[in-house]
């Protein structure tokens, strides 16, 4: 089986299995070798990817779990069956991707709003229905997201009304209903995303909205852009499994103590791809992962940007709610195992400013600069507590004072170094 690869409308590789292996091949439209135009972990050369590689990163692209064994039936595929769901639903994925049958009509590098329009009852019908239609996916609709959690994939107009992403109209946010396990997750990450806004960080817009009385959350995807002109683009992106070829076909494997990525990984791409800055940038993240609690920030929670000119940018956050919230208030008992080890540390709430500090100078930070970076996170993050708590109103209590007490706990620890070049 054979399936093509589309780049910003250009077909830029070929994707192959034969004998249970997937490879791929980039074509002459590819551009400059060496350039990490798929994945970092493929950069553009003249040989094929091997299974290894080239499986990881495209495994990566479609949905997991009971979501992926649904759609799996619904198209008579055996579950197993990567190249046959890229081909039912790699129309619309994850960053810019479009990948479709062979001799298939060129897809748009950008389109207009379009496709059929949907009001509060027919997008209430459609999430009541992903229990048995994930991703919104029917005999029109066509689209891949990798998660377990359940969610719906429409499209926003410039008018506020929502379309379905049929027909070639490319999805814009990502609507995601309450965890049937997790009292108040729709409010606990929309509190916590928009506490990473105002506290400075780059983070997924995000914010709540009921349909017929359903309460989601609404976030919009960091990798579309919206023009001037009211055109939707597609932004290349891959998360931190991919490029770092972990295969998770067991879900548990983007889970560093399950064999997924590490911080000191996702840090040496930062350092071959982007630059210093963005190490910078991923330490305020982790840090911002341990003052609101989140141990369940793991390797495909933790992006890439691809940019024009072949360097890659740390992704905004997105995805983050307060775990520790349930272990603490709720009285559920939560894995407390950071998805991400931060220096080797298995306890999320045992995390130290000392902890996080160390972790960024294995990844070649000074000593100084890792100490600056948090501080000036957990400097804005009282502010940036009572604004979102005015933001949403619907944040528990108990909530906002547990991420208050943790930030006050870590400010404690901060005594800043002098001035040494280490």
């Amino acid at each position: 089986m054979e399936l093509d690869v589309w780049l910003d409308g250009r077909h830029v590789a070929t994707l192959f299995e034969q004998r249970r292996q997937m490879t791929m091949r980039y074509t002459d439209a590819a551009g400059p070798r060496g350039a990490p135009l798929v994945s970092m972990a493929m950069p553009v050369a003249a040989t094929r990817f091997t299974d290894r590689v080239t499986r990881a990163f495209f495994h990566g692209l479609l949905p997991e779990g009971e979501a992926r064994r649904m759609l799996a039936h619904d198209f008579g595929l055996d579950v197993s069956n990567d190249m046959g769901l890229l081909a039912a639903l790699g129309k619309d994925c994850a960053g810019a991707l479009v990948v479709q049958p062979v001799g298939g009509i060129p897809p748009s590098f950008a389109t207009l709003p379009g496709g059929d329009v949907v009001d509060g009852p027919e997008i209430a019908r459609r999430l009541a229905q992903l229990p048995v239609h994930p991703l919104g996916v029917d005999g029109r609709i066509r689209v891949s997201l990798a998660g377990v959690q359940s969610k719906l994939l429409l499209a926003r107009r410039p008018d506020g009304r929502w379309s379905l992403p049929s027909e070639g109209v490319i999805s814009t946010h990502i609507l995601k209903p309450a965890h049937r396990d997790l009292p108040d997750s729709v409010a606990n990450e929309a509190f916590c995303m928009n506490l990473a806004g105002r506290a400075g960080l780059a983070a997924a817009r995000t914010t709540i909205e009921s349909f017929g009385g359903i309460e989601v959350v609404v976030s919009e995807r960091y990798d579309r852009r919206v023009e001037a002109d009211g055109m939707t683009v597609r932004l290349h992106q891959e998360d931190a499994c991919q490029a770092l070829s972990v295969l998770t076909v067991v879900p548990e494997h983007k889970y560093e103590s399950f064999g997924g990525p590490s911080l000191a990984g996702v840090a040496g791409l930062l350092e071959q791809w982007g630059g210093r800055a963005a190490k910078e940038g991923l330490l305020e993240q982790v840090a911002f992962h341990v003052v609101v609690g989140n141990a369940d920030a793991h390797g495909k929670n933790v992006s890439f940007l691809h940019r024009e000119d072949g360097t890659v940018e740390l992704a905004p956050l997105y995805d983050v709610m307060s775990t520790v919230y349930y272990s603490a208030v709720a009285g559920r008992r939560m894995d407390p195992t950071p998805g991400l080890l931060v220096n080797g540390n298995r306890h999320i709430e045992k995390v130290t400013v000392g902890d996080l500090v160390h972790e960024a100078e294995r990844w070649g930070l000074r000593n100084r600069t890792a100490h600056s970076v948090v501080c000036d996170l957990l400097e804005r993050m009282p502010g940036a507590l009572e604004q979102a708590a005015g933001d949403i109103s619907a944040a528990p209590g108990p909530l906002v004072d547990l991420i208050h007490n943790q930030v006050r706990d870590a400010k404690s620890q901060t005594v800043r170094p002098e001035h040494r070049s280490t």
